[in-house]
């Protein structure tokens, strides 16, 4: 029985992408026979949350406990390695946003890129989500891309197709604060596609200040929301059309979840998301404001494109096997401990 130790500290609290990559990960750990897993935390008082958040009923330590006890290996998901205990380890970096976009705040910037220096030169088995990611991170670090194993996220089977409610025409946009997200393009090319107001734009999340004064500049008809889960499943399947405008994502799991849940996609053809979309998107020149404004307006207009769209989104969510990043994982656990005895 191989003992794993899984850095947990964010468990509780992660509900975006990381976390739910952790979470379908941990499912897969949690069922492998030759596996004892167990959840690390700062604090005895952490365990009920954490165990709350995973739902498989695994094994809880502190940090404390654990650097006490020992462990076969180790399991970081969170972006490279906070922490270090002590034997071989598994270390996921999701992306290199933290060098190539790095935080105006020096403090902010070395707490963002100090896991992953750590990572690179710690871990014995390093993991990512995407080619796009392998590649970005090897140029980081000046390593091949094949040093990286990648476990590519997938959709929980939470994200499916619900009935939609009667609402206005809207497309949906899950927005970021961060530049890449490149909500500035898809603010101007949505103005110049629906000067009338006819599609509204909906909006799910935080936006930077300059987008926000953007947003109102250009007088978009346009709803802000912040859902939960279950509201953004039904904001998902009642979408004419989902918008991930991205300049750069390590993978793009929305747009994976949005298909799942049988919405049409429409995605820069950049990063990660040609490779999450796998075929089933719309993909447009993240740098054109005309290219995505023919878009929109070429998808509020033909039903029928709507429609083929949203059966390859389902057909792509259905080729999706979401026990593939645990058994990675836990083959590069194997490996890394086999390395170190």
């Amino acid at each position: 029985m191989l003992h794993v130790a899984v850095d947990a500290f964010n468990l509780s609290i992660d509900r975006r992408g990381m976390g739910r990559y952790a979470r379908a990960v941990l499912e897969t750990l949690s069922t492998s026979d030759d596996l004892a897993v167990s959840l690390i935390v700062r604090r005895r008082a952490d365990f009920e949350n954490v165990t709350a958040a995973e739902n498989h009923n695994l094994a809880c330590a502190t940090l404390g406990q654990a650097r006490r006890t020992g462990f076969d290996v180790t399991w970081y998901p969170w972006n490279g390695m906070r922490f270090a205990l002590d034997g071989p380890s598994v270390a996921t970096i999701h992306d290199a946003f933290a060098f190539g976009y790095p935080h105006p705040n020096p403090v902010a910037r070395w707490r963002e890129q100090a896991p992953i220096r750590r990572a690179v030169q710690r871990a014995s088995v390093l993991t990512t989500v995407s080619q796009f990611s392998a590649g970005r991170i090897a140029e980081q670090f000046g390593f091949e891309s094949g040093a990286l194993t990648i476990a590519s996220p997938v959709p929980e089977p939470f994200w499916r197709p619900v009935p939609s409610r009667p609402s206005p025409t809207y497309m949906l946009f899950i927005a970021g604060p961060e530049a890449r997200k490149n909500a500035a393009v898809l603010f101007c090319a949505f103005a110049a596609a629906f000067p009338d107001g006819r599609v509204q734009l909906r909006i799910a999340g935080r936006l930077s200040p300059s987008d926000e004064r953007e947003l109102r500049r250009l007088g978009i008809f346009h709803a802000r929301l912040f859902p939960d889960d279950s509201q953004l499943r039904d904001l998902y399947a009642g979408a004419i059309a989902v918008l991930v405008p991205s300049r750069e994502e390590g993978y793009g799991l929305p747009a994976v979840e949005a298909m799942a849940c049988g919405a049409p996609v429409i995605a820069a053809d950049s990063g990660g998301l040609p490779e999450a979309c796998d075929g089933a998107a719309l993909l447009i020149d993240p740098d054109s404001v005309v290219a995505w404004e023919a878009a929109l307006r070429l998808l509020a207009d033909d039903a029928e494109l709507r429609k083929r769209l949203a059966q390859r989104s389902l057909a792509r969510a259905a080729r999706i096997d979401r026990a593939a990043p645990g058994r990675v994982i836990a083959e590069c656990l194997r490996r890394a401990a086999a390395v170190a005895r």
